[in-house]
């Protein structure tokens, strides 16, 4: 299915200059504030003084952001424990999904599966300025299955990650091991060894 046929695609909000902080100012998410990992419970939304905001800007629990610009053109799906409601600022791309056909975190996967991201690498605009456009971000064309399928998908690939990072935990435990083995043969190897007394 197109990604325009499982969920409503909108550009951030167009600012007007520098955004300006101000205590008293609309909260908003921009593109720094999305790491490689998105730890939504360090991400909080700085507040701006912008001009009157359309509803439909706005991205809570349950909708996906995706970085249309940068070396980074994936996706991220905002978890329901995050407790606030923002403006998305361009280059940022709100998507919401409909929960009738597909999950937000399902959506997320998809986006971010190494042959999607194949797929969106030939739309991608610019050399210094890595850009998706949202029209080529609307025609891409992911695998739809039903609900009940994409929770036992999901729940495989979160499995598969956790194997990743316990194989990754134990790989460097042994590195370490070994360096430690390695540092005290090497400590034995250089402590002298006290002379015989003569008879």
């Amino acid at each position: 299915m197109r990604l325009d046929q499982v969920c409503e695609i909108q550009s951030g909000f167009t600012a007007r200059g520098k955004l300006e902080e101000s205590p008293a100012g609309i909260p908003a998410l921009q593109l720094r504030d999305l790491n490689d990992t998105a730890d939504w419970d360090r991400i909080v939304p700085g507040r701006f003084e912008l001009d009157e905001v359309h509803a439909r800007y706005f991205a809570g629990p349950g909708d996906v952001l995706f970085r249309s610009r940068g070396t980074n053109n994936t996706a991220v799906a905002i978890p329901e424990q995050w407790q606030h409601l923002a403006v998305v600022v361009l280059p940022l791309i709100l998507l919401k999904p409909d929960d009738s056909i597909i999950r937000p975190a399902f959506l997320e996967w998809s986006i971010n599966a190494p042959g999607t991201q194949r797929e969106l690498e030939k739309s991608i605009q610019g050399t210094a300025l890595r850009m998706v456009p949202r029209n080529a971000l609307a025609e891409l064309r992911i695998d739809v299955p039903d609900l009940a399928a994409q929770d036992t998908i999901l729940q495989a690939a979160q499995l598969a990650n956790r194997a990743r990072d316990l194989e990754s935990k134990a790989a460097n435990l042994r590195h370490a091991l070994s360096d430690l083995i390695l540092h005290e043969a090497a400590k034995r190897a250089a402590t002298p060894k006290p002379k015989k007394a003569h008879a």
